[in-house]
């Protein structure tokens, strides 16, 4: 096994012409990564999510406001009105995937790229729901760039607080049943921030929490909202006192008083710091980084260093760069759709166009920023190599091929994305080929290919 081709291809999205594998120490270059993570360029410019937000619901307002003057205030948005809406949503969409393709087959810290896709995906929002769509790119360049290399409960803190996650869970429209807002308007409590953050984002499904905890939790929670179009801070996190359940509130087994937004704070803290927190964590980078099914002396090592470091994720980040486990079981994972077209954009020097781009990942089971569930995209192999999902793959590959510049050499396509790794049997047969674009399709086919 070569160093080089495992730390381009399990620590970033593979190698080829114009992103060779490194030179030298192999380990060192996926650590000194760590050190430099920037914003990269493909995102300048790209706008955020309060300002994409508060425009968007000024224009439902003012549709509203449209349909009540003509008489029929239950009336949708004028046909046109509304189709001009989604174009516009589309073309929002399209850049934000453009962006994220760019920043990932350019960057020349490809660990903080996949480091960055890893924990957006930790923390989904998805575009399923329509009016995520358009700013959930803006979330992962807000909420999770800035922080997956700090502290996770500052990551945490982000992610809770931005108002595409207040959308997303509902938990912009949760009200205290008990609060002044709860007893005016008859309104109640959303428990999906609360069930989400602590089956999925910190303690995990089997991290010793209860119902009630959830519920809780949900309380705790209750009055951070986002600002209204009324407000100075529209658009941006907002905590309503008016909003928030009164009273101490149990969870985990700890009392904490009510302090307003206070309660939220300390309730956040201790969940981002807990054991149970340090083995989810350390057991879904594993999984990542790794195999399927993580060796337990991975998951161990990982836990251990998220606790000793108060979650600090630049320390456990290194400490995954140095697992014997990650050097030692190259191919152990199957690339997912985004992985796949992002590794073979790489391998041949192919740059998709975004409309292109976003309909080759829909046709492979995978558009981006569209995940089915709070929990993401599934990080395991059956979840992407059914049948019918590798029929679509092997289609792909061909189809892609056929876009990728004729005098492009399958052998030095190999040499560079997979080193001494292709099976001599698939070398063969791609050396009997019809033409260049068919062994380039074969070779994008393989297994070796298809795995990292």
């Amino acid at each position: 096994m070569d160093e080089a081709i495992i730390a381009a291809s399990r620590f970033g999205y593979g190698s080829g012409p114009g992103k060779p594998a490194p030179t030298g120490d192999a380990r060192q270059w996926v650590r000194s990564q760590l050190d430099r993570p920037v914003l990269p360029a493909a995102f300048a410019g790209m706008p955020d999510a309060t300002s994409t937000l508060v425009a968007l619901e000024r224009e439902r307002r003012q549709e509203r406001e449209q349909a009540k003057q003509q008489g029929d205030p239950d009336r949708a948005a004028d046909k046109s009105m509304e189709d001009g809406r989604r174009k516009e949503i589309r073309e929002d969409y399209l850049r934000e995937v453009g962006a994220r393709y760019q920043a990932a087959i350019a960057s020349d810290t490809p660990f903080v790229e996949r480091l960055a896709a890893f924990w957006a995906n930790h923390f989904t929002v998805s575009g399923v729901r329509p009016e995520v769509r358009p700013v959930a790119g803006a979330f992962e360049r807000e909420a999770i760039r800035p922080h997956m290399l700090g502290k996770f409960e500052t990551m945490v803190l982000a992610v809770v607080m931005h108002p595409v996650m207040g959308r997303y869970l509902d938990n912009a429209v949760s009200v205290g049943p008990n609060s002044r807002a709860g007893q005016r308007n008859k309104k109640g409590l959303n428990e999906n921030l609360g069930r989400e953050l602590l089956e999925l984002h910190t303690l995990g499904v089997d991290g010793g929490y209860t119902e009630e905890d959830v519920r809780a939790l949900a309380r705790i929670l209750t009055g951070w909202g986002i600002g209204r179009l009324q407000d100075p801070d529209a658009g941006k996190f907002r905590f309503y006192p008016q909003l928030h359940e009164p009273g101490p509130q149990v969870l985990l087994g700890r009392t904490y008083a009510d302090e307003g937004m206070g309660q939220g704070l300390a309730a956040i803290h201790d969940i981002a710091v807990h054991p149970s927190t340090a083995r989810h964590i350390a057991r879904k980078l594993a999984r990542h980084f790794v195999a399927d099914d993580p060796p337990p002396s991975a998951v161990d090592r990982l836990a251990a260093a998220f606790r000793e470091s108060g979650g600090d994720l630049r320390h456990v980040s290194a400490t995954l760069a140095e697992l014997p486990e990650a050097w030692s079981a190259w191919q152990d994972k199957v690339k997912t759709p985004w992985d796949l077209v992002v590794s073979a954009s790489i391998a041949t020097g192919l740059t998709l166009p975004p409309d292109l781009l976003a309909s080759f990942l829909e046709r492979l089971g995978q558009p981006v920023f569209m995940a089915p569930q709070p929990a993401g995209w599934p990080d395991d192999a059956v979840s992407w190599i059914g049948p019918e999902a590798v029929l679509r793959r092997v289609e792909w590959c061909a189809a892609f091929a056929d876009r990728t510049d004729k005098t492009l050499d399958p052998e030095t396509v190999a040499a560079q994305a997979l080193g001494g790794a292709l099976d001599p049997a698939a070398h063969e047969a791609i050396g009997r080929a019809e033409s260049r674009t068919q062994a380039v399709a074969m070779l994008l086919a393989t297994p070796q290919f298809q795995r990292r």
